[in-house]
């Protein structure tokens, strides 16, 4: 007769598949609520910051977009009287290797609502150790983006009420009429006086008359230089003489500034004049011809 109490092979068969069941599950709670595998080297480095932005634990890691780990735990720090954070990074030993020591970590979102991630930029030193430290850089979050996006709709709408109440130069093309039309005008009239230049530059570059020439006749140019200065000598020689004529220099000068040399100048001219006269008609009074 059977022991009632006796353990039956079945019921130990079903007891060992419970526990290693039991096992299975509990690896695979393991695996997937830290996103990594149990049985795979690890490297783990640090970051520090004041703000992680909502980084959370069971976050991946990546470098250049490629999953190479989790944030595996986080905690608080007091540094110089502040209050910091660090996140431990677990790092998958196969992919260690590729982050340096001098490598840099930016916390980022997957979309603009999603999910924090941290992401590296590996530099070009060694590779890092367990329990080393990286530099971490920080990035616009949506907070950032929205604070700066209001503060530019704050300038916006200051500058709009300086145009609509007539502030400023463009304010008052905008509100004043008449001010706005005398640009027109301005604007218009500098059109033309354009057009003219254009015109005129087109016909001396193309032209026949004179100043054609002279931009593209170099042999006239250099004429028309040279006749410049000799009319620019002769005017210096004039300029020389007026100065010395008003400097009562000299025979003309005494003509010009005293009146006595000039009168008896001009009498002794008549005279002599009134000689010439009466030479020719009586030569025999002043010359006499003997033959013998």
């Amino acid at each position: 007769m059977k022991n009632p109490n006796a353990l039956k092979w079945s019921d130990l068969r079903t007891g060992i598949f419970f526990i290693f069941g039991i096992g299975f599950a509990a690896y695979l709670g393991l695996v997937i609520g830290k996103n990594s595998n149990l049985f795979s080297g690890v490297t783990t480095v640090k970051i520090l910051s004041r703000d992680v932005q909502s980084l959370a634990e069971n976050n991946f890691v990546s470098v250049s977009g490629k999953k190479i780990g989790t944030v595996s735990k986080m905690n608080f720090v007091t540094h110089n009287d502040s209050l910091y954070v660090v996140a431990d990074l677990r790092l998958k030993q196969e992919f260690a290797v590729l982050v340096t020591k001098d490598a840099k970590a930016t916390i980022k979102s997957l979309g603009v609502l999603g999910d924090k991630y941290v992401d590296i930029k590996t530099g070009k030193g060694a590779p890092v150790a367990d329990g080393d430290f990286i530099t971490l850089t920080t990035e616009d979050g949506l907070a950032n983006i929205t604070s700066k996006a209001s503060l530019t709709f704050e300038k916006i709408n200051t500058m709009l009420d300086k145009l609509n109440n007539g502030k400023g130069m463009v304010g008052r093309l905008i509100s004043d009429e008449k001010m706005g039309t005398e640009l027109a005008e301005t604007i218009s009239s500098l059109k033309a006086t354009t057009a003219e230049l254009s015109s005129l530059s087109k016909k001396a570059s193309h032209g026949n008359g004179l100043l054609p020439k002279l931009l593209n006749d170099k042999a006239m140019a250099k004429n028309t230089e040279e006749t410049i200065e000799h009319l620019n000598l002769a005017a210096s020689k004039t300029e020389l003489l007026i100065t010395k004529l008003n400097n009562d220099k000299g025979t003309l000068g005494q003509l010009s500034s005293n009146p006595a040399l000039y009168n008896n100048l001009s009498r002794t001219l008549t005279s002599l004049d009134s000689v010439l006269v009466d030479l020719k008609a009586h030569p025999h009074r002043y010359v006499k011809i003997s033959l013998f």
